[in-house]
């Protein structure tokens, strides 16, 4: 058994051929059409990010700085070295995904250009519309403080060779941009998720 599970990608590949076999039932047990596959699959996918993301987004603020803040110097600098850049290699491309997603969830449900994807005009009740754009521009945001403030100061807090003051600033900088993330992180699942399932 620990062949199999002994590794976390491994393990997180049987997971996903689980799924796709559950899928592929799904899809042969009866008739589906294509836009409405291409939208559940970027859903999902668009769901797997955004948990990874917020996941990464509580993990940095609750533990990750607090246990640099608390560690001695050897303690902060394994951490530097071993769980930061994963961290943040993470961080980064999980964004990624829940921003490209999220612009084929926004093409295959009509927000964006439904007049480009359906035959006529998609009806959108305005409160929802309003809910689901406020969240995506505040997601946005997010993925700005990612790879706008966050990650290039973290390249300079590992940048072995940059000066002192240049390293206090972009460590202010991270926890600003972490707090930002954190601080946004709640409202902009409260307006996806309202946005699908409130109304």
């Amino acid at each position: 058994m620990m062949g199999l599970l002994g590794q976390p990608g491994r393990a997180l590949w049987i997971g996903v051929a689980l799924a796709a076999a559950a899928l592929g039932l799904w899809l042969i047990s009866g008739p589906s059409d294509t836009l409405g596959l291409i939208s559940f699959i970027a859903r999902l996918v668009h769901v797997g990010g955004a948990i990874l993301w917020l996941g990464m987004v509580w993990f940095v603020n609750f533990i990750q700085l607090a246990a640099l803040r608390e560690a001695d110097d050897a303690g902060r600098a394994a951490l530097m070295k071993l769980i930061v850049p994963r961290v943040a290699r993470l961080f980064r491309i999980a964004s990624h995904v829940v921003v490209a997603s999220g612009i084929v969830l926004l093409l295959t449900t009509g927000y964006m250009l439904d007049r480009w994807v359906f035959p006529s005009a998609v009806y959108i009740p305005s409160a929802r519309g309003a809910m689901l754009w406020g969240g995506v521009v505040a997601g946005l945001a997010m993925w700005a403080l990612v790879h706008a403030v966050i990650w290039p100061s973290l390249r300079i807090v590992l940048d072995s060779g940059a000066a002192p003051g240049a390293v206090a600033l972009a460590r202010e900088r991270i926890l600003i941009g972490a707090r930002l993330n954190l601080v946004l992180s709640v409202p902009v699942t409260l307006a996806m998720v309202a946005a699908s399932h409130f109304y």
